[in-house]
């Protein structure tokens, strides 16, 4: 199994199927605590509408009982039975009273007051249109008998009876509840009741009251159309109250065929499954309000209720399903990727290893795969540089065989001196030998000098086997004996700028700086050429005890990849004369003293050497953990012009 199989197979097992599986449990969980949740939910709100309805009729009841027991009441019953069968109006205190139980409600129908014979004595009507705080009726004559039904019951209450007498009725606004308190007369008088007051509450107003305010204080109203909440009376079978109006007043059989089987499972405070014709499921609990005579049912459409979480539930299974297969397909492409950068560094090794040291290994990415091409393109770039200095080695002992080989000529030339100093010491009179012994003498001098000078001291500057004659130097002083010797004769053809100090101070070995000097000023006009230019030469002192000189040119410039790989390699020149090893030679002079050579240059604008030096003595040993670092600009490069012609 290849490493990609197997990654895909990772992915899958360690990704995939976890993630799907915690899916379904979240699944089963979610419905499970949906319907907890749910059950819950119609339970509530079933006995808290019951709550609601009994104590705000307990609350009616409770004020018509303390109406009851007012003195005035009790006083115009006892007097209004003795009169004439039209009664007087009730006292301000008692209509005041009576008046209040309508304040703020629309529930109440009617208040009436009976006398001990049940005769009507006064019908306080709730007002048919305004604040139900206003406008009162009270109505002492011209009675409807129908509307005076009570409970018979109360004229054999004693004072000792604390509750009302309820009873469910049917009016011409619907169905609704009588309450019947007594009117007792003076505590000396007989315990029989003197009178009664008749409370008629509208059933349904009740029920819609404490089911709006049951539901705003513990439910979500934007769920509203998936809620219902209905009371059947006990009695008669029709529905009293439907949070669809429309089935209000109808038969339970009719407006809800389903209130049979709710009542049967949920009588024991269960909540119960029903299916309405749509095919939709509906959760149910049932409530059986204090003395309302009704049965009270809140459901919940369990389908629409249950739909979100399941979606949600569902994408917890297909989207890691989603997101796996995404994984893998990703996974599938990185790694083909991955695949494609490996054989390409591995093409680049085998290309190497066949001997072509030139080829890099392009990645155009990040990661792993480009650290790895990074690496192999360093080994390679290292195993070049080894490469090379093998080779530099090899010419080194090229050239010592090559200064063997000169040593012979120059022993045979101090043979030839020998001899000519033999000859002078017999024909020294002669003045004809005179003449040509001086000529001889002068051309074997700048023979041997020549020599010296192209050979001896490159090798002993790269071999560091000569000892320093350091000592404070004066570097402007030299500079202007290089310009002086070097440049200003050209100066017709040259224009050359000096900025230098009065003095500038630095420990070196003055006739080696000066060769370096020499050098870089040498270059510069070859640079430039018959075609002529500046030559700018500036020295200056810089942070850290260090001073430093440059020379620039505005000769034809060297691109950065030929002063990369070409500019300091020794043994390597373009020139026509010279053996490559100038600008090498310079530095490694400047190495030595504890300096750096910088290289400025751009193509058609001209180039920058710039000479860094410390101020004060440098020892050999201040160079341990450095050994010879240099800048990009000046590592590994070759000794030639900008044209490529750059040499000492």
């Amino acid at each position: 199994m290849g490493l990609r199989a197997k990654l895909l197979a990772a992915v899958a097992l360690l990704a995939i199927v976890p993630a799907t599986a915690i899916g379904v449990y979240n699944y089963t969980a979610s419905a499970r605590a949906v319907e907890a949740l749910l059950r819950e939910d119609v339970r509530a709100r079933a006995d808290a509408a019951a709550r609601r309805a009994t104590a705000t009729l307990r609350a009616h009841e409770a004020h018509l009982t303390h109406v009851a027991g007012l003195s005035a009441l009790r006083k115009y019953v006892l007097d209004s039975t003795t009169t004439a069968p039209e009664a007087a109006e009730p006292p301000e205190e008692v209509r005041a009273a009576v008046a209040a139980l309508f304040a703020g409600t629309s529930r109440l129908a009617a208040v009436s007051c009976l006398d001990g014979r049940g005769r009507p004595l006064f019908r306080a009507s709730a007002p048919t249109s305004g604040p139900p705080a206003t406008g009162t009726t009270f109505q002492t004559k011209d009675f409807i008998t129908s509307t005076l039904r009570f409970d018979e019951r109360v004229w054999s209450l004693t004072t000792a009876h604390k509750e009302p007498l309820r009873a469910p009725s049917r009016e011409p606004y619907g169905s609704g509840l009588r309450s019947t308190v007594p009117i007792f007369g003076p505590e000396d008088a007989p315990a029989r009741p003197a009178g009664a007051l008749v409370l008629e509450t509208k059933l349904t107003a009740l029920l819609e009251d404490a089911t709006e305010e049951s539901a705003t204080a513990a439910d979500d109203t934007s769920r509203a159309t998936e809620r219902v909440l209905f009371a059947v009376d006990t009695d008669s079978g029709l529905v009293v109250y439907h949070t669809n109006e429309l089935l209000t007043g109808q038969t339970a059989v009719e407006a809800v065929p389903h209130f049979d089987s709710v009542r049967r499972e949920a009588a024991a405070g269960a909540t119960a499954f029903y299916e309405t014709p749509g095919g939709e499921r509906w959760l149910a609990a049932l409530a059986r309000p204090e003395g309302l005579g009704v049965e009270l049912v809140a459901a919940e459409n369990y389908t629409r209720a249950v739909a979100g979480p399941r979606r949600a539930a569902w994408a917890g299974i297909v989207l890691p399903l989603l997101a796996g297969a995404v994984a893998l397909a990703l996974v599938f492409v990185l790694t083909t990727r991955a695949r494609r950068r490996i054989e390409r560094v591995a093409e680049g090794a085998a290309a190497v290893a066949g001997g072509d040291l030139e080829r890099r290994v392009e990645v155009d990415s990040s990661g792993a795969t480009r650290v790895l091409a990074e690496g192999f393109n360093l080994m390679t770039e290292r195993l070049r540089e080894h490469l090379r200095r093998e080779a530099e080695t090899r010419q080194f002992e090229s050239f010592m065989r090559l200064s063997a080989m000169l040593t012979h000529d120059l022993k045979n030339s101090i043979t030839g001196l020998s001899m000519l100093v033999s000859n002078m010491e017999r024909f020294y009179d002669h003045e004809g030998f005179r003449a040509d012994a001086v000529s001889s003498l002068r051309e074997a001098t700048d023979k041997l000098r020549r020599i010296v000078a192209r050979l001896s001291e490159p090798v002993k500057s790269m071999s560091g086997e000569y000892r320093r004659d350091a000592r404070p130097t004066d570097l402007v002083a030299v500079i202007r004996r290089v310009l002086a010797a070097h440049a200003e004769p050209s100066a017709p053809l040259y224009e050359i700028d000096k900025r230098l100090p009065a003095e500038l101070i630095a420990t070196v070995d003055a006739e080696r700086v000066e060769n370096v000097v020499e050098n870089l000023v040498v270059n510069a006009l070859e640079a430039m050429g018959a075609r002529g230019g500046r030559l700018t030469v500036e020295a200056g002192a810089l942070a850290g005890d260090l001073v430093f000189f440059s020379v620039a040119d505005t000769g034809a410039g060297m691109s950065e990849e030929f002063i990369r790989t070409r500019l300091f390699r020794p043994f390597s020149t373009t020139k026509t004369k010279g053996i490559g090893l100038g600008l090498y030679t310079c530095r490694e002079v400047v190495e030595t003293h504890g300096g750096r050579l910088e290289v400025e240059s751009n193509v058609g604008a001209g180039t920058r050497f710039r000479v860094v030096l410390p101020s004060a003595l440098f020892t050999p040993h201040a160079q341990s953990g450095q050994a010879r670092k240099r800048t990009a600009s000046s590592a590994d490069a070759t000794d030639a012009t900008p044209d490529g012609q750059r040499d000492a």
